[in-house]
């Protein structure tokens, strides 16, 4: 079966604008069996608060306000097109350690309308407050490694708040697959990150944890189209990894836009 379970809509503020129907319709053409739409999940005004660059805020996800309209116009889509192909609807959720209660609240509202979903870090404690990790190289460079010391030092605290999300109790709704597990990679030419011996500990200690909680992994190829990235997240020889440990393991394109759909699907055979 041919599965799309990472892709974002008009709802998102850094994406193309283009409308979610017509992602639909590219992945009719493309061939696939199941799409799933899952719009990052608004950001709470109390984590907000702690984020910086300031400009980086209105970026990041829709409004609280949006989310109903969101709900209802993805599940109309959803029957619309249920003849030509599934669609399921949810949410890629970002785990904030700090704002856990809120986060419960959020999927005892919404989960219930929902059949797919991701658990995602996008964000690390760093100068002057949380830092977005994926945001630009040299953010990332200033306020994190920078903050950490070491490039190593930064990815290991990435991987420290991955493997808590994948523990933290959300309640019945929480997402049971982990979204781009590798995304502190997304600079990693820039930054000169290597793989090293803790690293690709830290990497196979994680998937442990997602096999002990039975979730499932995004194998997510839009790192391969970042200039200073070039690999899936989690890369190759992880995704082998998690294959041999009989993981889930879930094509994401991670589409903002409709030429993004399918990107790369070609480059992970998950057959």
């Amino acid at each position: 079966m041919k599965i799309d379970g990472h892709t974002h809509t008009h709802y998102c503020p850094h994406g193309s604008g283009d409308n979610v129907e017509l992602m639909i319709q590219k992945a009719i053409e493309l061939d696939f069996d199941e799409y799933h739409i899952t719009e990052h999940s608004p950001i709470p005004s109390s984590f907000k608060s702690r984020l910086q660059p300031m400009e980086v805020i209105d970026t990041l996800a829709m409004n609280e306000r949006e989310v109903d309209g969101y709900v209802k116009e993805m599940i109309a889509l959803k029957g619309k097109y249920k003849d030509r192909i599934t669609v399921k609807v949810g949410f890629e959720l970002d785990y904030l350690p700090m704002d856990t209660e809120w986060t419960k609240h959020f999927l005892h509202e919404y989960g219930k309308y929902c059949d797919t979903g991701l658990l995602s870090v996008h964000f690390l404690e760093g100068l002057d407050g949380w830092r977005c990790i994926d945001y630009q190289a040299e953010d990332t460079l200033d306020g994190l490694v920078n903050y950490y010391g070491r490039v190593e030092d930064f990815q290991l605290a990435y991987y420290e708040i991955v493997k808590q999300s994948i523990l933290v109790d959300l309640g019945q709704y929480k997402p049971k697959r982990i979204g781009h597990m590798t995304l502190c990679n997304k600079f990693k030419q820039f930054l000169q990150c290597e793989e090293t011996k803790v690293i690709k500990e830290n990497q196979i200690d994680i998937l442990h944890l997602i096999k002990q909680e039975q979730y499932e992994l995004d194998v997510n190829t839009a790192g391969l189209f970042k200039p200073y990235c070039g690999e899936t997240y989690p890369p190759i020889d992880v995704i082998e990894y998690a294959r041999q440990l009989r993981i889930p393991l879930v094509y994401g394109s991670d589409s903002h836009g409709v030429k993004d759909i399918g990107r790369g699907y070609e480059m992970v055979n998950l057959v």
